[in-house]
């Protein structure tokens, strides 16, 4: 009704009505992200963008695979670039060495057929050194293939794969 009169004010003047202001919806805070939630910085995609191209220049520091490039990936981390075999840490192999016995065994009862060489597109994660997200210290970052990452942090993967399955036993954790 305020907004109505003003106008109504204007045009007994000869000036041209003009629209009263609304006032502004306030909208809620947004919800944190999941990367915020976790504990990383406002400026994460910065700080991993700038470690993973421009330090080490789109290059795994562990084994030397490029961001973005295709390679086979074989047994025991091995892994192929136009034809030449390398080891799990980047070293050149003359062929790919052999599957190990039970990883073949459980590969065949799991799948029902022998594992095979795969075809994998290489992408660069960086890596937390220590495990703590809020720690963004140059020397604490590194850039790793998923390959390397995961094989980087697989003690802290078994750690929380039984903390979880114990929790969905309706178990009580004791922090090991």
């Amino acid at each position: 009704m305020a907004g109505f009169r003003l106008s109504m004010r204007a045009i007994e003047r000869g000036e041209k009505p003009r629209r009263a202001r609304v006032p502004k919806i306030v909208k809620p805070p947004r919800p944190l992200s999941k990367l915020r939630q976790r504990g990383y910085p406002k400026d994460w995609a910065k700080i991993s963008r700038r470690v993973r191209f421009d330090r080490a220049k789109g290059i795994c520091e562990q084994c030397g695979k490029r961001h973005g490039e295709i390679v086979y990936q074989g047994p025991q981390g091995s892994w192929q670039r136009e034809g030449q075999w390398f080891s799990e840490r980047g070293e050149a192999l003359e062929k790919p060495p052999p599957w190990p016995s039970r990883q073949w065994w459980d590969h065949l009862r799991h799948y029902c057929e022998p594992p095979r060489i795969r075809r994998v597109k290489v992408i660069l994660h960086t890596a937390h050194l220590d495990h703590n997200p809020r720690n963004c210290a140059d020397a604490n970052l590194a850039a790793l293939c998923q390959q390397c990452h995961l094989r980087y942090d697989v003690d802290l993967h078994r750690w929380t794969w039984g903390v979880n399955r114990d929790l969905a036993r309706g178990q009580r954790v004791a922090f090991r």
